[in-house]
């Protein structure tokens, strides 16, 4: 599996850098801008938030384009491994991906912070967070990103299953499909009132203060109920993937 990441990563890594660094510089260029003619820094703070979804998104496409390109491999298909070390390799790539992102906004909001006139006292009187929260947010993000990046990877092999025209649209209606019957069945199963994955909870006040206070809470109900739901529909989309590779999908 690391091999195959070493390899993708070494095919995709100066799209993805040379991607980064012309954000990284569209992205200082704005900011001083905005700062140095006093621009609102709300409407800086929106247009910045928009790039870095922008960015990721072009970022995931060219991560799950590349699992796409695998498995229609001949050379890829050659190698006597099993199927699940080439989905783990696009998923580990799609972290790597994530994790990069994430790094270049830490930076960027501490710049920012540290050069704008934005007050933080007034998030920190307003946003309160507790004990286990930052620790639930995070495993909170990864579950969420690589279960829906699995739901992606599975409607391509779905879709690359088919050698019909216009296949992709196969992989579409699957992926919009399953992703209607779990939300459906959640709804009608569960009454789901934690944030996140249950291990989340957020306490807004009743009275007007605007206050919000995120904590840690491992909700057992939860963890037996939406969680191993969307655990089951995320272990279908792998073993779904496994068949198929195996199976469907040709060269």
């Amino acid at each position: 599996m690391i091999k195959l990441l070493k390899y993708d990563w070494k095919r995709s890594n100066d799209g993805i850098l040379s991607t980064l660094a012309i954000f990284i510089i569209l992205e200082a260029a704005f900011s001083i801008t905005g700062l140095t003619r006093n621009w609102d820094e709300g409407l800086i703070t929106a247009f910045s938030i928009f790039g870095y979804v922008m960015v990721f998104i072009l970022l995931f496409i060219h991560c799950c384009r590349t699992y796409e390109r695998n498995i229609k491999s001949y050379s890829r298909r050659l190698l006597p491994l099993h199927p699940i070390n080439g989905i783990g390799a696009a998923i580990l790539l799609g972290w790597i991906i994530m994790l990069l992102v994430l790094i270049i906004a830490a930076i960027h909001i501490a710049i920012f912070i540290a050069f704008s006139d934005m007050d933080i006292q007034y998030f920190k009187e307003h946003i309160s967070l507790e004990n286990g929260a930052v620790f639930g947010m995070v495993i909170s993000y990864i579950w969420m990103y690589t279960s829906f990046m699995l739901s992606i990877l599975c409607s391509i092999t779905v879709a690359r299953s088919f050698r019909v025209k216009h296949s992709t649209w196969i992989g579409i209606v699957f992926f919009f499909g399953v992703q209607s019957i779990a939300s459906w069945l959640t709804y009608q199963l569960f009454d789901q009132k934690e944030g996140m994955m249950g291990i989340v909870s957020v306490n807004v006040p009743q009275s007007n203060s605007g206050s919000v206070t995120f904590g840690s809470s491992f909700n057992v109900d939860f963890l037996f109920g939406p969680f191993l739901l969307d655990l089951a529909f995320t272990l279908g989309y792998l073993f779904l993937m496994i068949y198929l590779l195996k199976k469907k999908v040709e060269i």
